[in-house]
């Protein structure tokens, strides 16, 4: 008998039973993915649907997604295992964008392999460049060496924080929710006032520069903030969002009767109620006009209409929607800033602008815009904020998004 053929096919034999424990290890250990990618069909929405059959919807998403995630999604140089959406050419990152890209991965998982590795990635990179105001809170903006600005921006957070708990849901993991929880009592401490308005960062309680009160209405994330309430069980949120509601509507009602149009930003008054903030109050001449933070406002309310069925933010997307489809032959007509009266800002037309109105005209229930917009926003592409906000819609305008639920 040859021994040496015997003694190598015996440490054949081992090495492949080796490989075998190993990988049904790993195979037992790969959580499962409990609400995969494709949800169209069984995400039940208050709204009307789509004309494009369901595949095609879903094809539209996987292509934008494809492109999305090769052009912004990146190793972090400066984070072991991390992972950011690059925000421009330098690779800066800011909070908003590690949030949408959370909330898009999560989303995702089911289509792709990797969608919980870039997941905490993100998460980690999120973890690893606290803010100097609150630590469970992300510093706005991030070089590519990791040089950060030192305090927060209200939206990102909240993104964050819902997308850990959409984390739990999607890969059962506990420590996901652990993690949001402590974001959402963070917000509650720091960014949220007691009558229940919203701050726009942590920088305004840390510096005590919160007078007048002022507000972000793209911050006003309703179907974030009743998730935090089912999570918690704390009613505070409940108030939260009747102030968002009693805010928008005041607003719409004595600044934009006819439009529906929303400011960027707004400034409460002596007698308690809000205005659009001045020229220049913190970004630049349009900070009381619709434009680059407002324009996200169809895609909060609406989604807040068509997942809960809610007919209080029906009826603040349906005043803006009424304008808008009466006054836009189409889609490509909608322009990339207004004034509270109607008037356009710019000639030109941007994606960030125009896919939030398809979500919002899901819940207003106009079809030929909700078809026109996302047969536009599944082709055209631009740069990070464009693409990631419409990336999201069409998540939405498709029936994919879903929201966590208690």
């Amino acid at each position: 008998m040859d021994f040496g053929f015997y003694k190598i096919g015996i440490w054949s034999a081992v090495l492949l039973c080796a490989v075998f424990v190993l990988n049904t290890k790993s195979w037992a250990e790969a959580p499962a993915i409990k609400r995969p990618f494709p949800q169209a069909g069984k995400t039940h929405y208050g709204g009307i649907s789509c004309s494009y059959a369901p595949a095609a919807r879903n094809q539209a998403v996987e292509r934008f997604y494809e492109l999305w995630k090769n052009k912004y999604l990146k190793p972090a140089r400066t984070v072991e295992g991390g992972y950011k959406v690059s925000f421009n050419q330098r690779r800066e990152t800011v909070s908003e964008a590690i949030g949408y890209g959370m909330l898009i991965v999560v989303q995702m998982a089911g289509y792709d392999p990797e969608a919980k590795t870039y997941f905490d990635g993100l998460n980690r990179f999120r973890k690893s460049h606290p803010s100097q105001g609150n630590k469970a809170f992300m510093s706005w903006q991030v070089d590519d060496r990791g040089k950060k600005r030192a305090y927060s921006a209200t939206d990102g957070d909240v993104d964050m924080a819902m997308a850990l708990l959409m984390a739990e849901q999607q890969w059962g993991d506990a420590a996901y929710r652990k993690e949001a929880e402590k974001i959402i009592d963070a917000l509650l401490k720091d960014l949220i006032r007691k009558d229940g308005s919203i701050r726009l960062g942590d920088w305004q309680q840390a510096h005590g520069n919160d007078s007048p009160a002022s507000t972000r209405t793209s911050d006003f994330e309703i179907a974030s903030f009743r998730a935090f309430h089912q999570a918690t069980g704390n009613d505070q949120w409940l108030k939260v969002v009747e102030r968002c509601f009693a805010i928008l509507n005041q607003l719409q009602a004595d600044y934009a009767p006819k439009t529906g149009l929303l400011p960027d930003f707004a400034l409460q008054q002596k007698d308690g109620t809000w205005k659009p903030a001045h020229p220049k109050f913190l970004e630049g001449h349009n900070d009381g006009n619709y434009g680059y933070n407002a324009c996200r406002v169809p895609w909060r309310i609406g989604f807040s209409a068509i997942y809960s069925n809610d007919e209080k933010s029906k009826k603040i997307a349906k005043r803006l929607m009424n304008w808008i489809v009466s006054t836009h032959a189409s889609p490509a007509e909608f322009k990339a800033g207004y004034k509270l009266d109607g008037t356009p800002t710019t000639q030109s037309s941007k994606m960030v602008f125009t896919a939030p109105t398809g979500v919002a005209a899901m819940a207003s229930e106009n079809r030929d815009w909700l078809d026109g917009t996302f047969r536009l926003a599944a082709k055209t592409t631009d740069s990070y904020f464009n693409d990631s906000v419409n990336l999201i819609c069409l998540l939405i305008m498709s029936e994919n998004y879903w929201s966590p639920e208690y």
